[in-house]
């Protein structure tokens, strides 16, 4: 696209630090709150200059430009980009993020991504901070202090010029598929497609505050501040005869640069999930309530969409009709949000991470509560156990790569491995319905090296979470015999992924004058794993360094790199864990691209446009009349693999309902 199609833009509104703020709102609430003015836009339109517009006068000068030959480029585009479109009626053609190809390209270098921060690693103008000094300030009002106002449009302008600067000494180190990507991302927030159902959300609110009532009266209705207070909490299960386990603070460090220890408190430590099957009523009781009670995400993500689907999306607040109105939910994700390029949420409500209640098996409230439109449903399609089909392609495990390509079953035939005998994990509410649980949990879960006692827990955990009952069976032996038998039954996963990897880890990866090697479609040398897709997972300033044992007899090596402002140990394993999630993404995002591409010749093109995302699963939602043509098509290019991986056996499920829930 030629740069005379290129139009920047960097909105400056009204806010008051005090209230009416993006700290204390969701961008959604900031723009449709009757508050919101656009006080000036810096504006740069093709090669032309840059320059301000004034709020007032800027839909006359949007008027110009059509939609349909306009790309957009803006820093932060969920933002300026809802602005145009909610408030001005203008989607372009395309949109293009030139902070999310910073947090793409540059992730492993930065831990902030704002606009001071990015201008100063590339070395440009600073930002300044006028910005601050016009808090609750009407235009009017900064019009009225002459100095103030031109400092203003010059803070604005150097916004405009610095998000120029960045876009181009990133854009062409992006590949193209990605840009398409980055624009179908936005598109999710953008264009709401969702219907939010508020009558449900407030229902759930409801049920949520009466369930953690009932965790305190289950506890003897002891004081709430005795289950939230951790030295209360640990005194009440020391006077109940509990000894307490202690860990490694991940913050907190002694004066000579130990750890400090804290008690094991938290919901994943396997010290809580003990506590909540302890013998003793009253500590089980305990143990579960401040679980409960300490996780308030369902309860206060119910409340973000419920205040979300409550806004004005159809009126403008003098009763005419909304320029555009779309859906009322709209979906924000992060481009690039992961290490591995995979997408996570935005707005502080990862709507990735829609929290279940145990037993329900995804059915959750929040998920029921995003409807489709009337005449559409929704249809969500996911990629079945991919990361465990890729670990058993890229690592040439062909007993397991040939279990899924045959539809053999890899739980049950896991399952038999450590049980001994035939297990058919289908004949429900018979032990071997738990059988098969274990067995599944060991082909998703011990791919990546995990130890017992990780396994241990993460079975514990997922038979809780699923309200399995697994213990007529399973005890900590039945875990570490689970664990044996996969590394047994599938030894190249260990051969020639981790332990391929710790030598790459230890040797190209780590020393700069290494050739390069190739792992799968992959190619992996100093610092860096580049990926079929053009794009590179890069780590910072990869080292090593010696760590003694407790005794001092001996020790090992451990390689570690920088992300952002911290750093994290690498290990064959993990980076084997790297490159499948990256894999995965690719697989599905390419599959997002084609079915796009596809659906602009049918009848109902936007039908094949995703309207959200969440790990490996694509979710549309599609006029009724259309619901049997997109199924086939959509699920096709699910299944479709890769031209570097064309003997990868890729399965994929379509559910379709009424609701997001209801799809799933």
């Amino acid at each position: 696209m030629s740069l005379r199609h290129l139009l920047f833009l960097d909105f400056e509104t009204y806010y008051d630090s005090a209230s009416y703020t993006l700290r204390k709102m969701t961008p959604a609430e900031y723009i449709l709150d009757p508050r919101f003015e656009t006080t000036i836009v810096a504006v740069k339109a093709g090669t032309g200059p840059h320059q301000i517009i004034h709020g007032p006068d800027f839909p006359a000068w949007l008027a110009q430009f059509d939609p349909k030959v306009t790309a957009t480029v803006t820093f932060n585009a969920l933002f300026d980009n809802s602005i145009l479109a909610w408030k001005y009626g203008f989607v372009p053609e395309m949109m293009l993020d030139a902070m999310a190809m910073a947090r793409a390209l540059d992730g492993h270098l930065l831990s902030r991504f704002n606009l001071a921060a990015l201008s100063e690693h590339i070395g440009l103008d600073a930002k300044g901070d006028t910005i601050r000094n016009v808090s609750g300030m009407r235009r009017a009002d900064i019009m009225a202090n002459p100095t103030l106002w031109n400092d203003y449009k010059a803070y604005a302008l150097r916004d405009n010029m610095n998000c120029e600067r960045i876009f181009l000494h990133y854009y062409f180190r992006l590949p193209p598929a990605e840009r398409r990507l980055m624009d179908m991302v936005l598109r999710c927030c953008v264009e709401p497609r969702f219907i939010c159902d508020t009558a449900l959300l407030d229902q759930h609110i409801k049920e949520v505050q009466a369930e953690k009532a009932q965790l305190i009266a289950d506890a003897d209705n002891v004081d709430k501040s005795v289950i939230m207070s951790t030295p209360k909490f640990k005194a009440a299960l020391e006077a109940l005869g509990v000894d307490i386990e202690y860990k490694d603070s991940p913050r907190s460090k002694n004066a000579d640069g130990t750890p400090k220890q804290i008690p094991a408190f938290a919901k994943t430590d396997a010290f809580m999930a003990e506590l909540q099957e302890h013998p003793d009523p009253r500590v089980a009781a305990l143990a579960v309530a401040r679980v409960g009670l300490k996780n308030t995400l369902e309860e206060t993500r119910s409340q973000t969409l419920r205040r979300i689907g409550n806004l004005p999306w159809y009126m403008l607040p003098d009763g005419n009709p909304r320029p555009y109105s779309g859906g009322t939910m709209p979906i924000p994700l992060r481009y690039g949000g992961a290490h591995t390029h995979r997408l996570s949420g935005d707005w502080k409500m990862n709507m990735q991470n829609m929290p279940t209640v145990r037993g329900s098996k995804g059915k959750s409230k929040l998920r029921l509560s995003l409807n489709a439109p009337p005449g559409h449903t929704v249809l969500a399609c996911d990629l079945g156990q991919i990361e465990a089909r890729l670990v058993a392609w890229i690592c040439k495990e062909l007993t397991l790569l040939n279990e899924f390509a045959n539809k053999l079953d890899p739980y049950n035939q896991l399952a038999s491995e450590i049980f001994g005998r035939p297990v058919n994990r289908k004949l429900s509410g018979t032990v071997d319905e738990i059988m098969g649980f274990i067995g599944k949990t060991g082909i998703l879960g011990l791919g990546y090296g995990c130890g017992k006692d990780k396994f241990d827990l993460m079975v514990i955990r997922s038979a809780r979470a699923q309200a399995v009952d697994i213990s007529q069976i399973y005890d900590r032996s039945v875990g570490d015999k689970a664990w044996l038998a996969y590394r047994t039954r599938y030894p190249n996963i260990p051969k020639q992924g981790w332990y391929f990897l710790d030598d790459v880890v230890g040797g190209t990866w780590l020393h700069r004058s290494m050739q390069p090697v190739q792992f799968g479609p992959c190619e992996i040398g100093y610092g860096y794993v580049l990926l079929p897709s053009g794009l590179k997972m890069e780590y910072a300033d990869p080292s090593q360094k010696w760590i003694p044992d407790e005794n001092g007899s001996g020790g090992r090596y451990e390689c570690s790199y920088g992300y952002g402002n911290s750093r994290h140990r690498l290990y064959g394993a993990k980076l084997l864990e790297n490159i499948v999630q990256a894999l995965a993404r690719i697989i599905v995002m390419n599959a997002a691209l084609r079915i796009r591409s596809r659906g602009k010749h049918r009848p109902y093109p936007g039908a094949y446009q995703f309207a959200h995302q969440a790990h490996d699963e694509l979710v549309f939602i599609v006029p009724d009349e259309e619901l049997n043509e997109a199924r086939k098509i959509i699920h096709a290019e699910m299944v479709r693999p890769p031209s570097w991986g064309l003997d990868i056996p890729l399965v994929a499920d379509v559910g379709t309902g009424r609701s997001y829930g209801e799809a799933r």
